[in-house]
């Protein structure tokens, strides 16, 4: 489907629901205050905040010391964390009738305000500025196929600058300052893309100009601006634990730009100056205990190099010059991109024993 197309359709959807927002965004939102000791947490000693299903923590990494800031309502499904403003999203995936929004604090705020959005399931944020670009879990069948809501939320305003629907599903996002790349899904019509979103100016567009129908679901940028895009294991298993690099001179092909087989369960990754951390985590169950879940990829000579850790790695993050993993267990590792074959330092959050969100303070 051509953007023009897209961009038609967009406005097509945004006048069928002239004056009300597709994030039903009308609901009161209500605050729960946080106590002196946490906002100091998020504000000032805290550089991580971890999630299990309902219950969100400031970490320390380098005292490892961790204090919970939060008990939500619904499960956790996303965290974006800046020294501005941090963002919680949840939603229960199993009832579509439960509440569903955000938990939004700005720094030294007293409190978390949760922002309901009845329209919405928020899957994904990040978080640029004053704004924040949110995908959601849901899907809206149109003649040609499913589609998925996303917007940008003005932080400060308390608005929603703009909404638009994408074809397929949102799988996942990244960002490097004002630009985010997203992954979607293949839909009836539509094969698997990603598309570039600039948070400034709204504009968006896909870059894989005649995509086949590689059912990608990762994305990532390196430090040096390079995309990478992977079939993990996380929805599927005929394609999974390829990478590819996306070649803004080739926008046509996929394939020729293979770079690694990161076999066997690749998860999630993150690239960091050409460097790349790779979770190996079967999604289906059939082998829960990898010796060595993590992967350090070394992305100009395509070496990898596997790391033994007694942990299940659910989220991966950077933070510095070293990446960081979160272990199912709530066991948090610290990974120097060179070619150790353990993590560098590890730690344990104290109570969390079902983790599966990470963010760092960026």
């Amino acid at each position: 489907m051509s953007r023009r197309v897209l961009i038609c359709l967009t406005v097509l959807l945004t006048a069928a629901c002239a004056g009300c927002s597709i994030f039903g965004s009308d609901a009161k939102p209500r605050t729960t205050p946080v106590d002196a000791e946490a906002s100091k947490a998020l504000d000032e000693t805290g550089d991580l905040l971890v999630a299990g299903d309902n219950r969100v923590f400031s970490v320390n990494s380098k005292t490892n010391e961790a204090r919970e800031v939060l008990q939500t309502e619904q499960p956790v499904s996303s965290l974006s964390y800046t020294g501005e403003h941090m963002a919680i999203t949840v939603f229960q995936p199993s009832d579509p009738k439960a509440s569903r929004g955000f938990y939004l604090r700005d720094s030294r705020s007293d409190s978390f305000t949760m922002y309901p959005t009845p329209g919405f399931s928020p899957k994904l944020s990040y978080i640029y500025g004053d704004l924040m670009f949110l995908a959601s879990a849901d899907k809206t069948a149109q003649k040609d196929g499913d589609y998925a809501k996303v917007g940008i939320y003005q932080l400060k305003e308390h608005k929603w600058v703009k909404e638009w629907m994408l074809p397929g599903g949102i799988e996942d996002i990244t960002g490097r300052g004002k630009d985010l790349w997203l992954v979607t899904s293949n839909n009836a019509a539509t094969s698997s893309n990603v598309y570039k979103v600039d948070l400034e100016t709204g504009e968006w567009g896909k870059l894989i100009a005649e995509a086949r129908r590689y059912p990608l679901d990762q994305v990532e940028a390196d430090s040096g601006g390079e995309l990478y895009m992977m079939i993990s294991q996380r929805n599927k298993t005929e394609w999974s634990n390829k990478i590819y690099r996306w070649d803004p001179q080739q926008p046509y092909e996929l394939a020729h730009h293979f770079v690694s087989n990161t076999r066997p369960y690749s998860y999630a990754m993150q690239a960091l100056d050409g460097k790349m951390l790779i979770a190996r985590f079967d999604a289906t169950g059939a082998h829960p205990d990898i010796e060595k879940p993590l992967s350090v990829l070394d992305l100009k000579t395509r070496k990898q190099t596997h790391l033994a850790w007694d942990h299940r790695p659910v989220a991966l993050d950077k933070s510095g010059d070293e990446f960081v993993a979160l272990g199912e267990d709530g066991a948090v590792a610290f990974v120097k991109p060179g070619e150790a074959d353990k993590p560098d330092r590890e730690m344990q959050v104290p109570g969390l024993r079902a983790a599966k969100c990470l963010a760092v303070k960026r």
